[in-house]
């Protein structure tokens, strides 16, 4: 399902390529041992069993939840007896999957761990949806924007801290890394009326930001701006109000969809489920499940709550006048 009536028909990026990431390798990894073994009628207790590790080390390599032991995937390739193509796909995706994450290389120390995970997919992704409560979102905001937001999490004697600029540094790759690829993702970016309002800075600071998002809603055709209105309910629903949520798609052939979702100071990580053939040629799912639920609600949003991209320019034109 998308936020856009334009179709997903892109296909999915390389995870073996040259921008792809850790997390998508190991993500990708993980699925496929997961198709191996089910392809052999192999449960995953037997292939624990079958190269002598406990089940939740095959757990934690298919599901992703920690870098891959490279003994562990040899043994999975020797049991299995998988075919040359089939054993190079895994060894090429270990290879990756053992590699820092780029944030991991100079920003560890000021990177939140619940955000790696996004932080290593969202430039992976083809098409990607945000929606953000409180503030502009990340990937839309100016340095001296996020300088201020920065600032007001921090105490007074820590402004000077070379902390500041490490998370501004950051910032700005990730904004890179998203925007700059010769096919960046097509963007939606969902976000409350209130950050056409809410202060985080002076009226020079303000007045920058809401420039930046009117060029780009004007100019970027990769990407659409819509605020969701104040006055429309819709916006008061449960995980609504959380902080954020982000839905990336990743193209035909790529990673199962995610649904991320954003607490104060947590966030939860919700892919789309596998579904049985049977499931999949109903015309809709049958059981709830966290990813539909979230996905729903972004869908909602969209369709009941927002002003139109049309509408979003002159609020933001309005912005512009307001803090000049």
């Amino acid at each position: 399902m998308s936020l856009d009536p334009i179709p997903i028909n892109r296909l999915a990026r390389r995870i073996a390529g040259p921008g792809a990431t850790k997390t998508a390798a190991m993500i990708m990894l993980g699925l496929t041992i997961i198709d191996l073994r089910d392809a052999v009628g192999i449960t995953q207790k037997e292939l624990a069993k079958g190269i002598l590790v406990s089940n939740s080390t095959i757990s934690r390599l298919e599901k992703a939840e920690a870098p891959p032991e490279p003994r562990t995937v040899e043994a999975v390739i020797k049991y299995l007896q998988l075919a040359e193509p089939q054993r190079d796909e895994l060894r090429m995706l270990l290879s990756r999957a053992l590699e820092p994450e780029w944030f991991q290389r100079q920003y560890s120390d000021v990177t939140p761990k619940y955000l790696r995970r996004l932080l290593g997919l969202e430039a992976m992704a083809i098409y990607l949806t945000t929606y953000d409560v409180r503030l502009v979102a990340g990937l839309l905001q100016t340095p001296e924007y996020s300088s201020c937001v920065i600032r007001t999490g921090l105490h007074i004697s820590e402004w000077d801290s070379p902390e500041i600029a490490m998370r501004l540094a950051l910032r700005q790759e990730r904004q890179e890394r998203v925007f700059c690829q010769t096919e960046p993702p097509r963007c939606v970016f969902l976000m409350d009326e209130s950050v056409l309002y809410r202060r985080v800075g002076p009226d020079d600071v303000m007045c920058e930001q809401m420039q930046h998002m009117l060029q780009i809603a004007r100019f970027d055709p990769h990407v659409t701006i819509r605020f969701v209105l104040l006055d429309r309910m819709i916006a008061g629903n449960e995980a609504s109000m959380a902080g954020g949520m982000a839905h990336l798609q990743f193209g035909h052939g790529g990673l199962p969809d995610l649904v991320y979702v954003e607490g104060y100071g947590k966030a939860d990580y919700h892919p789309a489920p596998e579904s049985s053939p049977e499931e999949r040629m109903k015309p809709w799912p049958t059981k709830e499940n966290d990813f539909e639920r979230h996905l729903q609600l972004l869908l909602r949003i969209s369709g009941e709550a927002c002003a139109s991209p049309a509408a979003s320019v002159r609020m933001l034109e309005e912005a512009v006048a307001r803090f000049s």
